[in-house]
């Protein structure tokens, strides 16, 4: 199936066009939870069940499992297969990014059919078509799909991506790299792009740049971007993916952190549902 069409089938079975982000810091997970790669396993796992009846998907920022070295890797691959079996689509945030045999050998990783692959991947467009089009070949071959950062949600994203033509360049990349992954049926692609909620007037223009890119939006909640602005760029209830994370994750220290992830996010769902 095209990643598109298996995002419109996560998102309609749901009614839900959030996604869970997995940043698990063990400087603030619970206390009761032990600071190892087990304790996050177990952590995130929760966090799942409380949450998988609100969300299309997961997405764990693979920093954060790094830092644990071969043990936070193993744990990675528990979760994605975990999730599979909960038919969540699963998105890995590496941001990665290199050219000839290094970029097959990333999207193999990622989108080919080992343990650390997942539904789709984010992507750095810097090294321009040598280090996105082995990732868009898999999008054709496997149905996987990927995020190309055009516009991110952090503070200094500006200094870089406003008053140039870098983001715009970018963005008609993505429309020309997204033109042999467009579904028949939603006429969205399954190469899509990352453009951040905390620039509203950065959503609208991505948008309209970038019409057949699914737009994965993060920085609503804890980094203080209005879900609202998001969901205006919706075509059809479809569109846009929305990456939650801190505020739902760490919504308690206590033993209670399950309950209040899943209350956190259902306020959310409340908002978004069509």
């Amino acid at each position: 199936m095209n990643f598109s069409e298996k995002l419109e089938t996560g998102i309609r079975k749901k009614n839900s066009c959030l996604i869970l982000g997995l940043d698990p810091n063990p400087e603030k997970i619970p206390k009761h939870i032990p600071k190892t790669p087990e304790g996050i396993f177990i952590f995130c796992k929760q966090i799942i069940d409380a949450c998988e009846d609100k969300i299309c998907g997961i997405k764990p920022q693979m920093a954060y499992f790094e830092v644990f070295g071969a043990k936070g890797i193993l744990i990675l691959e528990q979760l994605l297969s975990y999730s599979r079996v909960k038919e969540l689509i699963t998105i890995i945030d590496g941001k990665r990014n290199d050219i000839g045999s290094t970029a097959e050998a990333y999207a193999k990783a990622y989108l080919g059919d080992g343990p650390l692959s997942a539904d789709a991947l984010t992507v750095n467009a810097y090294l321009g078509d040598d280090g996105i089009l082995p990732f868009v070949k898999l999008c054709e071959e496997n149905g996987r799909g990927i995020f190309v950062l055009v516009h991110t949600s952090n503070p200094s994203a500006p200094e870089i991506q406003d008053n140039t033509e870098v983001s715009i360049r970018i963005a008609e990349k993505v429309e020309e790299w997204n033109i042999t992954n467009q579904s028949p049926k939603n006429f969205f692609s399954s190469v899509g792009a990352v453009v951040g909620a905390t620039y509203p007037d950065a959503l609208k223009f991505f948008r309209e740049e970038m019409p057949h890119a699914w737009i994965l939006a993060p920085g609503v909640g804890a980094q203080g971007g209005n879900i609202e602005d998001v969901l205006a760029i919706r075509k059809d209830g479809l569109g846009v993916l929305i990456p939650v994370t801190r505020s739902v994750l760490y919504a308690s220290d206590g033993k209670d952190f399950a309950e209040r992830a899943k209350e956190e996010m259902g306020k959310l769902w409340e908002i978004q549902k069509i």
